[in-house]
């Protein structure tokens, strides 16, 4: 095909490249690629905190049983609140009020992926126009990185290694001004070490307190500590100003790679809440992905019943650990440690490069010393200090001594000929501000709608509430996963090799396996080069998004559609443009709006098949005009396929990747649908693009260093996949796609007889249907949000607004659920409907009379015991206020009216809702 475009249109972030190349993961990267393969020597890393690889460091068999557990109670597969699951926010409030003089509520915990996600969501949280927030130095550098992205100004402090590392306070008070939002504290001390007295901790919190300012506290390796200092949590000095407090399991039980952190309002005054703080955390947690739901399930039994002897063994193999380094740096006189580490995992340590020939910098000396002994450290540079190195002493005790014994005879030959000599309260005012657009936007994500709506139920109504809101059927047992899935979690699991940080792009045997699950429906092979792993797809979505997030640049995007992709956009100050699916031709994209919308600046298009909301599955012809489309405009296509294979209908599922080689495609995926398992938060953004574009514009690259900067999924997630993907029986697919062809039909069928509803196109694929509000017909309703209301109020069923997808005045129906449950939700829907219907009289008013009868019936019962039978009757039952029938009954037939009354008498009381039962002979 000609290519009519000029150019690619699209560009990638080159700060994500080169922000990411400074992160500890990118320095690493760089590092890895000195090792020479051919030294026999195993390669011996002291640079990054996780130990989880060596035996002495194996978690409790009891985390491992707490997640096992999890997995095969099959009651964790779906989606968890945004929060995080109650249990789960209990445990670890009671955890962390243990060390507090005041207790911590559950709604005071917000679960995040890693600690890692924690540092992203309050950073983003803080970032409004003109802020600024002061960054220990040496520090953690996920937060400067996490502060560039979101074009938030930082400012350093320095620690001060002459004094135990303590933070330079006159320096803080120096540096903050009227828009300094928070102080991060980062105590056990990574990358130097130290424990802060409580006395110190006072001081930061009374500084904090003057300036008018948060303590974000950075406690990831709370209770890691070994010296003279007892572990203190910030918090404990909450009343004299707010804190936010950051923390994982991953330190203290030895698991890294199973990405469970927490962000916790530790503020008992509740300034974090009237400040609209809390709120906007909420918000941002809404646009964001979450942990694993099983993992998150296991925390209770994994904090309540893991022993304290588990805890005291790591502690005393890392105080071995930081003696014999200590011991050891000492005989190394090109090396100077201030400062005896007594917690975390770490020490810092100056270099003397007058003391070493030929070697420039940190950088240079760490590469040097992987190529010549095969010893991994980090360079100072990285954590802010040039010319130091950061190193690890998390790690065996032999292995240490091996390493030091290394660095010793490096440094000898690296080393010159001969050694040459050497307020009360005086604010005003809280300066932190929230950001109001994370709130507003998220209110409109799925999520965010659906938790409104929640917060409507009738608790007090005994029927069960019907969810036709969401996409996550995990929780009915027709659609429990396969136990395949559930053996290979399992299985890595128990392996214990996959407890600690996984590659930036993932482990290698996971994007081999679905490189190759991929490549089945292709024309051509993908390589696990081309397969980056992301938790869930709505990160694989936040990913691409902001790698296009360039100044002026925009994308277009489907409506209706799938609002993550909106909220994700205005996150990054992406512009986004809305190009219309047509229901009258099968939701297929209007291509002459993209052809009209798109300009120079258009870098993307997404693609949604098969489709969420609408359950179309695009053709093959379709889905080629698009790719032609895109390469005229010199835009890429993202196809979200997370629910790939998911077809019904009359046509098959076809990747939009087979048309990768006309225009550059971003595929994203995940297993989440598919095996039914969308808690699990496995997801994937694959680079199906044979011609190479999107390496050749630095796309790739720019991907890359999001994830750098970014948490990722649980590892023994990852480690499970290879399993997962070949051993399923196709059976398996078979069987759900059988319960959903069913259940599509039975929704179609239905929303037929609901005349204020309107279903343009039988679904095909996924798990939706859109279907049209006709206002016309009912009676107090103003719009699609007041009806979803009202049936969450009235009927105890769960519709999402066609708001929420960019349709107002439609509703997204979720037909993923039991059959049964589905004919019961569509018939409470009816009800509804029978209850606001305009009050449209049958032929004859005059042939009817009223009967108010105080009664509570059930319908199912009325109807299935054929009480009325003769077709002549027509009855209209509906209760106002929950007990007031009114009946209508033909007056013209005294028998028949004595008849209905007799009935409505002998039926049992039980609850009952509005309905109607007619027959056509009386319409």
């Amino acid at each position: 095909m000609e290519n009519e475009s000029k150019q690619w249109r699209f560009k990638a972030r080159k700060d994500l490249i080169s922000k990411s190349d400074i992160s500890i993961r990118g320095m690493l990267n760089k590092l890895w690629g000195f090792i020479d393969a051919t030294d026999p020597r195993p390669t011996i890393h002291l640079s990054h905190g996780d130990p989880s690889a060596y035996p002495s460091f194996r978690t409790t068999p009891i985390a491992e049983d707490a997640i096992i557990d999890a997995v095969r109670s099959a009651k964790f597969n779906g989606y968890a609140p945004t929060n995080g699951v109650l249990p789960a926010r209990r445990a670890i409030a009671e955890y962390l009020s243990s060390n507090l003089p005041y207790n911590l509520s559950p709604d005071d915990v917000n679960l995040t992926s890693g600690c890692l996600q924690a540092i992203e969501v309050i950073i983003s949280v803080l970032s409004q126009p003109g802020t600024n927030i002061l960054f220990p130095r040496p520090g953690f550098p996920a937060y400067e990185a996490s502060a560039a992205f979101s074009h938030l100004e930082f400012r350093h402090f320095d620690l001060l290694p002459e004094r135990g590392w303590e933070i330079d306070l006159d320096a803080v008070e120096s540096l903050a001004d009227d828009n300094t939002a928070a102080i991060v504290v980062n105590n056990p001390g990574n990358p130097c070490g130290y424990v802060y007295t409580y006395q110190h901790l006072q001081k930061i919190a009374e500084t904090a307190r003057r300036l008018g300012i948060m303590v974000i506290a950075d406690e990831v390796y709370e209770s890691i500590v070994f010296g003279t200092n007892p572990f203190v949590p910030m918090g404990t000095f909450g009343s004299i100003v707010p804190v936010i407090t950051l923390g994982a399991i991953s330190k203290k039980w030895m698991v890294p790679g199973w990405r469970l952190g927490w962000l916790v309002i530790t503020d008992p005054n509740g300034v974090l809440k009237e400040t609209k703080i809390v709120e906007s955390i909420h918000g941002c947690l809404n646009i964001n992905t979450d942990p694993a739901t099983f993992i998150q399930a296991a925390i209770p039994k994994i904090i309540e019943n893991t022993k304290e002897d588990f805890f005291k063994n790591i502690i005393d193999i890392l105080r071995q650990a930081s003696s014999i380094c200590y011991e050891g740096l000492k005989g190394i006189d090109c090396l100077t440690c201030p400062h005896k580490p007594e917690g975390s995992m770490f020490v810092m340590v100056k270099l003397n490069l007058s003391l070493l020939e030929d070697i420039s910098d940190d950088i240079d000396f760490c590469c040097k010393l992987i190529q010549e002994e095969n010893v991994v450290i980090l360079p100072g540079i990285t954590v802010g200090l040039k010319n130091w190195l950061r190193i690890t002493f998390a790690i065996e005790p032999s292995s240490l001594e091996d390493s030091l014994v290394r660095f010793f005879l490096s440094s000898e030959i690296l080393k010159k000929g001969r050694r040459e000599e050497e307020m009360e309260n005086g604010l005003h005012q809280w300066r932190f501000k929230a950001r109001k657009d994370l709130t507003s936007d998220s209110d409109i994500t799925v999520r965010g709608m659906l938790n409104k709506l929640h917060g409507t139920i009738d608790a007090n109504d005994p029927r069960p509430t019907a969810y036709l809101g969401h996409g996550d059927p995990s929780a009915f047992p027709c659609f429990r996963t396969t136990p395949v899935t559930e053996d290979a979690i399992v299985g890595a699991v128990r392996s214990a090799k996959f407890n600690g940080y996984a590659p930036t792009v993932g482990v290698l045997p996971a994007r081999q396996a679905i490189a190759e699950y991929l490549s089945s429906n292709l024309p051509y092979k993908l390589s696990p080069d081309d397969v980056n792993l992301t938790i869930g797809c709505a990160q694989a979505i936040e990913v691409i998004l902001s790698v296009l997030s360039q100044p002026d640049a925009n994308v277009l995007l489907p409506r209706p559609g799938f609002p993550l992709y909106e909220a994700r956009s205005a996150f990054s100050h992406l512009e986004f443009r809305h190009f219309d699916l047509l229901p009258e031709r099968g939701w297929e994209v209007d291509l002459d709006a993209v052809e009209a919308l798109a300009d120079d600046n258009t870098a993307a298009m997404v693609i949604i098949n098969p489709g969420n909301p609408c359950g179309n599955v695009y053709s093959y012809q379709h889905l080629q005009k698009i790719a032609e489309t895109a390469r005229r405009l010199g835009i890429m296509v993202i196809a979200d396929e997370v629910y790939e294979r998911i077809v019904f209908g009359t046509n098959p599922f076809v990747p939009m990747g087979t048309f990768g080689s006309i225009a550059p495609v971003i595929t994203l995926g995940s297993i989440s649908k598919r095996w039914v398992v969308p808690g699990w938060r496995l997801g994937w953004l694959v680079i199906t693009d044979p011609n190479g574009i999107l390496k050749e514009t630095k796309i790739v690259d720019s991907i890359h260093g999001c994830l750098n900067i970014s948490s990722d999924p649980a590892t023994f997630v990852q480690g499970a996949i290879p399993k997962i993907i070949e051993d399923t029986k196709e059976d398996f697919f078979k069987n759900v796609i059988e319960i959903l062809r069913q259940a599509a039909d039975i929704c179609y069928e239905k929303l037929k007889d609901i005349d204020c509803l309107t279903c343009p196109q039988k679904p095909e694929g996924s798990m939706f249907a859109m279907v049209k509000l006709n206002l016309s017909f009912l009676d107090d309703i103003s719009d699609d949000m007041d009806f979803c209301y009202k049936l969450v109020k009235e009927e105890k069923v769960v519709i999402l607004p066609g708001i929420s997808v960019g349709m107002k005045n439609w509703l997204r129906v979720t037909f993923a659920v039991e059959p049964s449950s589905l004919d019961d939700a569509l018939g409470r829907v009816e009800n509804e409907r029978s209850s606001k219907l305009e009050c449209r009289r049958p032929r004859s008013v005059s042939n009817f009379c009223w009967f108010e009868i105080e009664w509570r019936m059930s319908f199912a019962f009325f109807y299935n015991h054929s009480m009325i039978s003769n077709p002549d009757l027509v009855l209209y039952a509906c209760v106002s206020k929950g007990t007031t029938v009114l009946a209508k009954v033909s007056s013209g037939n005294k028998e028949l009216k004595t008849l209905a009354l007799e009935c409505l008498q002998k039926t049992p009381s039980l609850h009952a809702n509005q309905f109607q039962i007619t027959t056509a002979s009386a319409m």
